[in-house]
């Protein structure tokens, strides 16, 4: 009788190898069709069993429980939990996880390696919390349909208080309330503390979403100078704003705004400088003048002109009255214009 062991003795060098070939594809063809995650979804009820921590993600990830930063500290599972807590309370797909993990070069045991993560961030909540494991894979760690949920109460998150804190100081400061605007604005740029620092390499969704957070940081800082201009705080701005255009040497707003703040301060001749240096870049870098508003703004300081003292007006409110023709100005304001 012939065995398997003795027609496997009889195969030649190359059936040898087809043969591996084969099992080694049937193992793969097994491994890539089973399901990633257990299609179930849980709904939390009751208390906020996370109600004791608050997740900061405006610079390096910190997770405070009574004074204390008990975040981890290896570099995979921070990623994770940046990744969570940016989509707080909504579901992220393990293979979106696996591409913020490993871009397009998750190994053959990513599955499992997904798994033991999040095993690990369990015992994280587990051993913080006083919470079993099975407790906060219900109710704060979840698994759902084809990824995981991490749920907290949006307060519990800076980045949700920056939003807020932006979106109510920008309403004040279309309303004309400079004072609120100038305090909301700067308590949303108090909560950073520092540059959003990561660990390894980013995935395409963590940086596309600190990418819009640092934008929105700019805003506010531009909006909360701008607010302080029309408060009359001219001088306390030069020094501020002139680090600003160190930094963003060739964005307009920015120029423009430290143009009005040297003027209102006495200082047209610097105004007049800054303006010439800011061309010349322009030209320089990009082969392109300046643009229609900030070369009104040129014109309107040699000329001297009475709008610039117009503390009632921001700078992007400024900027749109000097390209309008001189009569139509004087039609649509009536305002008393007020040095500072």
């Amino acid at each position: 009788m012939v065995t398997k062991l003795d027609e496997l003795g009889m195969m030649t060098h190359e059936e040898k190898l087809a043969l591996l070939a084969t099992l080694l594809e049937s193992t793969s063809r097994q491994e890539r069709t089973e399901p990633e995650e257990p299609q179930r979804t849980i709904t939390v009820t009751g208390p906020n069993p996370v109600a004791d921590l608050r997740f900061e993600l405006l610079g390096p990830l910190v997770i405070r429980h009574g004074g204390e930063d008990v975040a981890p500290s290896a570099p995979k599972l921070r990623l994770i939990l940046a990744t969570l807590l940016f989509n707080a309370n909504k579901p992220v797909g393990a293979s979106v996880l696996a591409r913020e993990l490993w871009n397009d070069g998750a190994p053959r045991t990513a599955h499992s390696t997904l798994q033991t993560y999040m095993f690990k961030l369990r015992r994280l909540f587990h051993a913080v919390l006083g919470l079993s494991v099975d407790h906060v894979t219900r109710e704060v760690l979840q698994t759902c349909s084809g990824g995981y949920v991490l749920c907290v109460d949006p307060s519990q998150l800076d980045i949700t208080e920056f939003d807020h804190l932006v979106t109510v100081g920008s309403a004040a400061m279309h309303a004309g309330d400079y004072e609120k605007a100038a305090t909301d604005l700067r308590r949303s740029l108090a909560l950073w503390r520092g540059q959003v620092v990561h660990h390894g390499q980013w995935g395409t969704l963590l940086r596309a979403q600190v990418a819009r957070l640092e934008e929105r940081r700019f805003y506010a800082h531009t909006s909360r100078i701008d607010a302080d201009l029309c408060l009359g705080r001219h001088r306390e701005m030069i020094s501020e704003l002139a680090s600003l255009v160190v930094e963003h040497p060739l964005h307009e707003s920015a120029h423009a705004m430290l143009m009005v703040a040297l003027y209102r301060s006495g200082r047209a001749s610097a105004a007049l400088e800054l303006y010439m240096r800011f061309r010349q870049r322009m030209l320089h870098e990009l082969g392109i003048e300046p643009s229609e508003r900030i070369r009104a703004l040129h014109m309107a300081l040699l000329s001297a002109d009475p709008v610039l003292a117009d503390r009632s007006l921001t700078s992007e409110m400024l900027l749109d009255r000097l390209v309008r023709p001189v009569g139509q100005r004087r039609h649509d304001s009536s305002s008393t214009v007020t040095g500072g």
